[in-house]
């Protein structure tokens, strides 16, 4: 095949300046069209991930503000187990001394009285009693020791010194005695 030019030579190379700033042209063109498109679409996604920014601030906020509520009925509910543990505790130990007084009445010889009495509640649910009674003879001391000692609801009893007034129309041993008293199973 015969290819055959009718421009003449010095037009063809007038045009081809022109055609290559067309085509540089066009080329910038559509980099610029790509560039701006590519622009157009991060706004939309900038804008688009601002919405979820927002959306998801504004749960974090409602969350907030029911976990501060939580918080709030969890210290309530503290309380009110602290409240409640305290009246468990005073039921269960309501009936500690009348059961205590009673056993120690069953045990205290005839002969025995008791001046004074102290008592302490351990954290193991014992107390500690200590009393300072008055005895007719120093029988009665030992028949006290004796029975307390056998309780198994009483336990380390141990007697302090044993005084013996001089009065000789009646004489009466004054004595100290600390002991654990264990609650009884309610």
């Amino acid at each position: 095949m015969i290819k055959i030019n009718l421009l003449a030579p010095e037009s063809i190379k007038k045009e081809e300046p022109k055609e290559i700033i067309a085509l540089a042209v066009t080329i910038m063109v559509v980099f610029c069209a790509v560039g701006i498109f590519n622009y157009l679409i991060k706004v939309r996604d900038f804008a688009s991930l601002e919405s979820q920014i927002n959306q998801t601030q504004n749960e974090l906020n409602k969350y907030e503000s029911i976990v501060s509520q939580v918080d709030a009925l969890q210290a309530t509910k503290a309380v009110l187990e602290t409240k409640k543990n305290v009246i468990n505790n005073l039921m269960a130990g309501r009936l500690t001394y009348p059961v205590f007084m009673e056993e120690l009445l069953q045990l205290l010889p005839q002969n025995v009285w008791l001046k004074s009495m102290n008592t302490a509640t351990n954290s193991d649910g014992t107390m500690k009693v200590d009393i300072t009674a008055d005895a007719l003879d120093v029988y009665s001391i030992a028949d006290l020791i004796t029975a307390l000692s056998s309780n198994s609801d009483f336990d380390k009893v141990d007697t302090g010194p044993i005084t013996t007034s001089p009065d000789p129309k009646m004489p009466t041993s004054s004595f100290t005695m600390n002991f654990i008293y264990k609650r009884p199973r309610q």
